[in-house]
């Protein structure tokens, strides 16, 4: 309306040849431009007011994200009674920073690429928090009900591995991990879940950092026909 009034002067009386006026310099392909980029705007002014938050995206995306770092804890869980879960543990292990990139990915299409870095590094964080919650509840059951003596059996198992080389038959560390387990000193299940929740969520926010970047790759946008803008 102000450049309107501001024209008003050299403008004609009629406002369709007026509009004419001031669109034929412009040719056919940077009106298309234009108009794509109004209507882009437009839309996208909608659609945040409808779209969920980081926050409502990592509730939604939290759970199916836990069961995955579940599904991986578990596997190494139960690695020493079935080998080729070790093998199953390490594919999961390799394929975190992945789930974490598809979710914050998925996010910055769903907002038409106007996400911003940390807005994406909040949501993967906020993935981590919740599904270490999710993994970890899972994790205390088992150490708790399934496999109390777990970490006693992991124990044994490096006594005896360190007890087999005769350079580490008679070393300090033989020493100490003999009377951890004799003296059962180690970690109860509660302790052992707190210690790997808080090592997946600094862990997993040094990983969200990083696919926070890449899951910021311009989008390819087309108008009119498939034309590349």
């Amino acid at each position: 309306m102000a450049i309107l009034l501001k024209y008003k002067k050299i403008l004609p009386t009629d406002n369709n040849s007026a509009c004419k006026k001031l669109l034929r310099p412009l040719r056919p392909k940077n009106r298309c431009r234009l108009a794509y980029v109004s209507i882009k705007m437009s839309n996208f002014a909608i659609c945040m007011e409808q779209k969920k938050t980081i926050y409502q995206r990592a509730a939604d995306w939290g759970i199916p994200f836990g069961l995955y770092l579940a599904c991986a804890a578990v596997a190494s869980i139960f690695a020493d009674w079935f080998a080729p879960l070790s093998l199953i543990f390490l594919v999961l292990l390799l394929g975190t920073p992945l789930v974490a990139y598809y979710f914050q990915r998925r996010k910055f299409i769903e907002d038409d690429g106007f996400t911003e870095f940390a807005a994406l590094w909040m949501l993967g964080i906020l993935l981590f928090i919740l599904g270490s919650i999710i993994a970890g509840f899972i994790v205390f059951l088992i150490l708790q009900y399934i496999r109390p003596d777990f970490m006693y059996d992991q124990a044994r198992q490096v006594i005896e591995s360190y007890s087999k080389m005769p350079q580490m038959k008679d070393s300090e560390i033989l020493h100490v991990l003999q009377r951890i387990v004799d003296e059962h000193l180690m970690p109860t299940p509660i302790e052992t879940v707190f210690n790997a929740f808080w090592f997946t969520s600094f862990g997993g926010s040094v990983i969200s950092a990083i696919t926070a970047l890449i899951a910021q790759r311009p989008l390819k946008r087309h108008y009119n026909g498939g034309q590349r803008l």
